[in-house]
């Protein structure tokens, strides 16, 4: 190659990455409003309208869902977000709505009934503490194929070699 080839090259290189550079992706959700209440909505313009809302900073922003969802059957798009909240260090929780109408009554009755469900989850769930859990799912549809729970590597001090003893000693 000629050194002219070569400055030519190289100035198509520098052209193409300042092209590029300037073409660089930047948020879509760019010019739409900031909302306290978002309706979701399976589509990439609920997705706009989250990331805009919370792109904004505001203290709390709420997902409202006019259509029935449970916690164990939670639509990909949300639990995307739900899941970027805890790569990003943040905590998802639940926290169960309080009945309207319950009396003092059926308040204790309730308690006695969670302390012996909770004594008797323990008792059940005592030999999870020896596993860790490998969950296989589709990556497209988040159907899980299979949970593995593998018992943990007993961690046992390696043994010490034992000391020659000298000769004529006693």
């Amino acid at each position: 190659m000629t050194r002219k080839q070569s400055l030519v090259a190289l100035l198509a290189c520098g052209l193409a990455c300042l092209l590029l550079s300037a073409c660089a992706a930047q948020n879509p959700a760019a010019g739409t409003a900031p909302q306290k209440e978002v309706q979701f909505m399976d589509t990439s313009g609920f997705n706009y309208k989250l990331s805009a809302s919370l792109g904004a900073k505001l203290e709390q922003v709420d997902v409202l869902f006019p259509a029935l969802i449970t916690l164990n059957n939670i639509p990909e798009r949300m639990d995307k977000w739900l899941s970027m909240v805890e790569k990003f260090g943040g905590k998802v929780e639940i926290q169960a709505e309080p009945e309207p109408g319950r009396g003092l009554i059926t308040e204790i009755f309730s308690i006695f009934i969670k302390a012996f469900e909770a004594a008797e989850e323990k008792l059940i769930y005592a030999p999870a503490k020896d596993y860790n859990v490998l969950i296989s799912y589709k990556a497209k549809t988040g159907i899980i194929t299979k949970m593995a729970f593998v018992r943990k590597a007993a961690a046992q001090p390696a043994p010490t070699p034992a000391k020659p003893v000298p000769a004529g000693a006693k």
